[in-house]
């Protein structure tokens, strides 16, 4: 029986996609034994400091890619906006599965005697100068040009945590990402409890890979055509466009930047369609799927070169 062990974080999100992949590769290879390894980073254990103040995003996964490398795990599960601009050498991305909902999500609390079923939500029903939780600086971007006068404060943690956070009263709202909240049947189960109001990508461009999960693992595996199979194909090729962009402007947690692809198909075409962000300033332009990169060159140049 062949045996495989799967490197993770250990908060709730992570197993759950880690769980995913797992039965994903089990369609795949029905023999084999699948092992859950959780592995505690560096980013989990610093909570009191933005992402940026800690180091690159390298943080939620440099203990993963050595136990990969120590072989004591085989495959290593990541939210791809996590991943850093380089891998390390002898490992690579192996799969990308089916993408989630990249948007982001407004998060407040239902306040039950006077906030009805159907009562105003989203950033104009916030109080003035409100309380913002994030720890990214591009969200902090965008909730301060759709709501200037909002304070925003550091929230690190797990998605239940910065909910624990929100309902004690120190956030007005706080910004997660739509696809762990999906992930976690959170928007279904505490919908008595919370608002939740997606932020369009038009408004409030996503993270680049937002929504994506990244199958890592060793170049030399042996089981590499068959972890292939759980490949999105439309996925990957946003997954690579927009990790273009990242590695073009060499932007990192520090930075405000974010990406967004979407495929467009017709019987004679199929267009990968890129908006970027750097620093404030949006581009966006469409191509060939066959010319990702090139596209993701030329919108991350001139996204630079803008005023």
């Amino acid at each position: 029986m062949t045996a495989i062990r799967i490197g993770t974080r250990g908060s709730r999100l992570a197993l759950v996609q880690t769980g995913m992949v797992a039965q994903a590769l089990h369609a795949c290879l029905p023999d084999a034994q699948i092992e859950t390894v959780i592995i505690k980073t560096k980013g989990d254990k610093i909570l009191d400091k933005p992402l940026g103040d800690i180091g690159d995003k390298g943080l939620f996964v440099s203990e993963l890619e050595t136990a990969l490398l120590e072989r004591k795990v085989d495959l290593a599960v990541h939210s791809a906006k996590d991943l850093p601009m380089s891998l390390a050498e002898g490992l690579e991305i192996l799969a990308v599965p089916e993408r989630a909902d990249a948007r982001d999500v407004l998060v407040q609390v239902r306040k039950k005697d006077s906030d009805p079923e159907g009562a105003q939500e989203g950033f104009a029903s916030l109080p003035a100068n409100p309380v913002i939780g994030t720890g990214s600086k591009r969200r902090e971007l965008y909730v301060k040009e759709l709501c200037p006068g909002a304070q925003v404060k550091l929230i690190r943690g797990n998605v239940e945590t910065r909910l624990s956070r929100l309902e004690e009263g120190l956030y007005d709202g706080i910004i997660l990402a739509k696809a762990g909240l999906d992930r976690l049947g959170i928007l279904e189960r505490e919908k008595g409890r919370f608002h939740f109001t997606p932020l369009e990508p038009s408004l409030f461009l996503p993270a680049a890979c937002q929504g994506i999960i990244a199958v890592e693992g060793r170049k030399d595996w042996e089981y590499l055509e068959e972890i292939s199979r759980i490949s999105h194909r439309e996925s990957l090729l946003s997954f690579e466009a927009e990790r273009r962009v990242l590695e073009a402007l060499q932007a990192d947690c520090s930075q405000s930047a974010a990406a967004y692809s979407v495929i467009e198909k017709t019987k004679e075409t199929e267009k990968l369609r890129l908006t970027v962000m750097y620093g404030g300033c949006q581009v966006k332009g469409e191509w060939g799927v066959k010319e990702r990169y090139a596209l993701a060159d030329a919108l991350s140049s001139q996204v630079r070169r803008e005023p």
